[in-house]
């Protein structure tokens, strides 16, 4: 059993590779080294020249993906070495090709008993938690590994847990401190519930926005999730064509747009995008929307995708910063 499990994940890395190819795939500017030490070399491949090792915890900056995120095994005589892409980073004045199995961006998007190796090393971790049924609270966490059985690979596996007795909405790990306290108005409803939707096909359109918490009479603005595209009926099933994922700026005259689709786009062209907004608030605490939006591109699974405000580059709104695979679903 413990074989089909490495089976299952060595499957699930080697689409993700190949799903790389026909969408835009997903690196952060900033890396970090998450193996005890791991060499930096001059070409892409396990015997290349070593230019430095470098330990664990180490940030390296992301320069491009080699062959265009074509993965790979890390060592094609071992049957158990990981699979990934070779990654060209600069760390310092050093540029070189490491393994990207061992690296992990500077945030990191995880879910509590979702399946973990080890816990990234970063400098401070929160989680979201339900504060009362109107507002969500970032509160600080110490994570842990914990074992548990898992049903559908028959055996125990490495599990996230945290050191909070109620359970979260989702954890992040980043490399500096953020405010804890309020974060958002979703609390314990459910956005299916409030007479909108959270699911994203053509024609759907909703709101998000920072939230104001007990007190709060700032003005903040708010933003818009709106998809666009053909539904057609073909060949008995449902096709959907020219599908776009815009957000949009209403405290802007006039209102100003950022395209996302390239974050949502399907791996095959003749597969419905299915896009779900999951969670909006202030995560980072600078007065405008973040928010984690769910895509499900490909067959084996689906990803969970964090962008953040206080990241977006000039003429952006938002920007993408982590994302969490989930490949059972």
């Amino acid at each position: 059993m413990k074989a089909f499990l490495f089976c299952c994940l060595g499957l699930f890395a080697g689409l993700a590779g190949l799903i790389g190819q026909t969408t835009s795939y997903f690196y952060p500017e900033e890396m970090i080294v998450t193996s005890n030490a791991l060499n930096l070399r001059e070409t892409p491949d396990v015997n290349g020249k070593k230019v430095a090792t470098l330990p664990r915890g180490t940030v390296v900056q992301y320069l491009e993906a080699y062959k265009d995120n074509e993965y790979v095994q890390a060592d094609t005589l071992d049957p158990n070495s990981a699979y990934g892409a070779w990654l060209k980073v600069r760390h310092r004045s050093q540029v070189g090709y490491a393994f990207g199995a061992y690296l992990t961006g500077t945030y990191v998007l995880e879910y509590e008993d979702g399946i973990v190796e080890s816990i990234p090393p970063m400098a401070q971790w929160y989680a979201v938690y339900a504060r009362d049924s109107f507002a969500d609270e970032l509160r600080s966490v110490a994570p842990r590994v914990e074992e548990q059985y898992n049903e559908m690979y028959g055996m125990k596996v490495k599990v996230l847990k945290t050191n909070q007795k109620t359970a979260s909405k989702f954890i992040v790990g980043m490399m500096s401190p953020m405010p804890v306290g309020y974060c958002g108005s979703l609390g314990s409803l459910d956005m299916n519930m409030m007479f909108m939707t959270s699911f994203l096909g053509p024609g759907n359109q909703v709101a998000i926005y920072p939230g104001n918490d007990q007190n709060d009479t700032l003005i903040k603005p708010t933003y818009g999730l709106a998809a666009t595209g053909c539904a057609r009926f073909q060949d008995n099933d449902v096709r959907v064509s020219d599908y776009r994922l815009t957000l949009l700026d209403y405290s802007t005259e006039p209102m100003a747009r950022q395209d996302l689709t390239q974050w949502v786009q399907t791996a095959y062209p003749e597969a419905i995008p299915t896009v779900q907004l999951l969670w909006f608030g202030d995560l980072d605490h600078d007065n405008k929307p973040d928010a984690i939006i769910q895509d499900c591109p490909y067959e084996v699974g689906c990803r969970a995708s964090l962008f953040l405000s206080s990241k977006a580059r000039p003429g952006e709104r938002l920007r993408k910063v982590a994302e969490h695979f989930w490949p059972g679903d």
